[in-house]
C-alpha cells in the first residue's frame, strides 16, 4: 500500500468507525491481530465491544483533523476529539495516535491523549485482556 492509501484507511477508520461508531467497518479495516495496548484492547471483539459502549457513552462524537502523517506502514494522526455524554456534559481531548498497517489494514492503534482517554473512558475500559 502506498502512504496515501494508509493515510486513507486511518482517515476513514477515525471518521466511520471512532467518529460513527460504524462497527460493520471493523473487520474490514482491522487486521485479524489488531491490538490497541494503550486502552487494553487484544483483539477486534474487544475493540467492537468498545465502540459498542462508546456510542452509549458518548452518543455524539467528532473527530477535528489537524494532521495524518505516513511514512511506510506507520500513519500519526493529530487532533481534537469531541464528544458530548448522555447527560449533556461535553468534553474535548487533544489525540495523537500511531497507527501500524499491513496489507491495508490496521494492526496497532496507539493514542496519547491529554486529558488521558483512559481516564475519561475509565467506566468502559477493558476490565482484563480480551
Amino acid at each position: 500500500m502506498t502512504t496515501d492509501e494508509n493515510k486513507a484507511i486511518v482517515r476513514r477508520f477515525i471518521k466511520d468507525v471512532l467518529g460513527d461508531g460504524n462497527i460493520d467497518l471493523i473487520d474490514e479495516l482491522l487486521a485479524a491481530n489488531y491490538v490497541n495496548p494503550s486502552m487494553g484492547v487484544t483483539n477486534r471483539e474487544g475493540f467492537k465491544a468498545m465502540i459498542s459502549n462508546f456510542k452509549t457513552i458518548m452518543p455524539l462524537r467528532n473527530f477535528e483533523v489537524t494532521n495524518v502523517l505516513a511514512e511506510g506502514d506507520a500513519v500519526v494522526f493529530r487532533g481534537n476529539m469531541n464528544a458530548t455524554f448522555p447527560d449533556g456534559k461535553k468534553a474535548s481531548v487533544r489525540v495523537i495516535t500511531y497507527y501500524r498497517l499491513a496489507d491495508g489494514k490496521i494492526v496497532e492503534d496507539e493514542p496519547i491523549s491529554m486529558p488521558p482517554l483512559t481516564e475519561l473512558l475509565s467506566s468502559i475500559m477493558p476490565k482484563s485482556a480480551s
